[in-house]
Parts: C-alpha cells; structure tokens; sequence
C-alpha cells in the first residue's frame, strides 16, 4: 500500500498496537467461550449424578415397605424380645423416606439455568449443587445397600 503522506503511513509501533489488540481479543473471546463449555460441562455433570440414582426412587419405596414388613414380623413375633432389632429396621425406613425425599427436595430448588446471574455466579451456583446432588446420590445409595443388607441376611 502506497501513502501519499507521511502522517497518514502506518508506523511499526501502530501494526504491533493493532496486531496485539486483535490477538488480544481472539484470546479473550476465545477464553469466553471455553468457560460457558466448561460451564456446560459442569451443569451435565450435575444431571448425570441426579440421573444415574433417579431411577433407583421406586425400588427406595419398595425396599421401605420391605423393612417395614419384617419390623412388622418381629414386631407380632415377639416386640419384647425384638424391639433393639424393630427400632434399628425403622430407623433404617426413616434412613429410606430421607433419602427418598431428599432427590425432590434437590430437585424443586435446583434451577437448570438461572436468570440474572453472570458466568462465574452460575458457575458457582452449579458447583454448589453439584455438591448438593451428590450428597443426595451417596444417601440413595448408602440407605439402599444398606436396606439390602439387611434384607439379605
């Protein structure tokens, strides 16, 4: 490109400013868009740790009324006798309901995609209920195995 003017030719010193300023946003634009990737990434890992003990909500009922069946045995068997073995069989039907409850108590407050907040207040938000559901997801499990324990023996 040919200037007729000196004033008006581009220095060196101008081409590095604009040639940083250029490479300067692609970074920052670039760097935008891997946080809502990673923003996304964590709102799924989120869903997956409420999806993989989802489904496992009947089979918590279905265990309760188990346990609730045998205290009820042990119970017309002999309460005297039984009532350490009653107590612990419905302290672990309380264990099963918490659980239970827990999975829709997550589920009202949780907010797939909150208004109003920016990328780094969602960002929080989602890691704070990534811990939230996987206290939820380990009290599933943990209820459950032990109910089948139980039942087994």
């Amino acid at each position: 490109m040919y200037y007729f003017a000196k004033d008006i030719q581009p220095s060196m010193k101008d081409i590095f400013k604009h040639a940083f300023s250029i490479i300067f946003c692609i970074i920052l634009m670039s760097g935008c868009a891997e946080k809502k990737e990673n923003t996304e990434e964590l709102r799924d890992e989120v869903i997956a740790i409420h999806d993989e003990v989802m489904p496992l909500m009947g089979e918590i009922k279905s265990l309760r009324k188990d346990i609730l069946k045998v205290s009820e045995g042990l119970y017309q068997e002999d309460s005297v006798d039984n009532a350490e073995k009653i107590k612990s069989l419905q302290a672990l039907a309380n264990k099963l309901d918490e659980a239970f409850d827990g999975m829709f108590v997550w589920m009202r407050q949780y907010q797939s995609s909150p208004e109003a907040l920016s990328e780094q207040e969602y960002r929080e938000y989602l890691l704070d209920q990534k811990e939230k559901v996987e206290k939820v997801n380990s009290d599933i499990k943990t209820a459950m195995a032990e109910a089948k324990s139980v039942l087994s023996s």
